[in-house]
């Protein structure tokens, strides 16, 4: 309410475009917007760095990725390889096989690490960076997996450290993709790929109705697959594909074959691939 009464014109998030077409008013004080430039919906108004940080750090939670398991929840979790929980991206790792079969992976925003663990069992060398220090130490500490919590730290990291960033469900909650496409450009090698699982936004459910659930507080921006074939190409990445779930064997088996015309484009999560120029 702060925000909305201090009178701010609605800017684009991405590319700084102020001519916008507003797609809904949600609780009377927060719009929804589609920037006519790049593409991007996000919502407006939009918080500062400082309040988007504190509420990462203190108050974001989201069911079993955000909140800490016992350590029998943990052990149960370990032994069945995270198989079978809500968790489990056995079908996602199964698809970045038939892309990149080993190398080194960076899960960003890997939250307390079972992500990271599962991509390490798969056999790939697998880091990952996670905002929350309280979920970052504890991934360390019950997982042993490697994450790194510190954004600069990240960032001074050499070009090409990684043949692959994987994210699952974590650009939605980005207030902006161009550092983030910049970032993973740079921490890419050439022909590196980019692995990224966001929800829908323009799918059948979110037709429905359910977009309206899926933007908000937590989801401060809804890139759709229009939004990234047009704007990667122009941020450093080439052989860009996007398509939706349910991600399965054979999917995956036409990933490998290159054969994406026949991909489906209206289930309830999009995948986006790109190779680093």
């Amino acid at each position: 309410m702060r925000h909305r009464l201090s009178g701010r014109q609605a800017v684009c998030p991405h590319c700084g475009g102020t001519t916008l077409r507003r797609v809904v008013r949600k609780k009377l004080v927060l719009d929804v917007y589609e920037c006519k430039g790049c593409l991007l919906m996000f919502r407006w108004p939009m918080e500062t760095e400082e309040e988007f940080n504190r509420f990462y750090q203190a108050e974001y939670r989201e069911g079993a990725i955000t909140n800490l398991p016992t350590p029998a929840e943990l052990e149960s979790m370990r032994v069945a390889g995270f198989v079978g929980t809500s968790l489990d991206i056995s079908a996602k790792i199964v698809l970045l096989k038939a892309l990149e079969a080993t190398g080194r992976v960076l899960d960003y925003g890997c939250s307390w690490g079972y992500g990271v663990f599962q991509l390490h069992a798969a056999g790939y060398e697998a880091t990952g960076f996670e905002i929350s220090r309280a979920r970052a130490e504890f991934g360390r500490r019950s997982l042993g997996v490697a994450i790194l919590e510190d954004s600069a730290a990240m960032e001074a990291l050499p070009g090409g450290s990684f043949d692959v960033i994987f994210t699952n469900h974590v650009v939605e909650h980005l207030r902006g993709m161009r550092p983030a496409f910049r970032l993973f450009a740079h921490l890419l090698r050439p022909g590196g790929l980019l692995f990224c699982v966001l929800p829908n936004f323009a799918g059948r459910e979110a037709r429905n109705g359910r977009f309206l659930n899926w933007i908000g507080e937590a989801h401060p921006i809804a890139p759709t697959r229009d939004f990234f074939l047009r704007n990667l190409p122009t941020d450093g990445f080439r052989e860009v594909q996007a398509f939706s779930g349910p991600f399965t064997e054979s999917v995956a088996r036409s990933v490998a074959s290159a054969e994406y015309g026949r991909m489906e484009q209206d289930g309830d999560e999009l995948l986006v691939l790109g190779r680093r120029r």
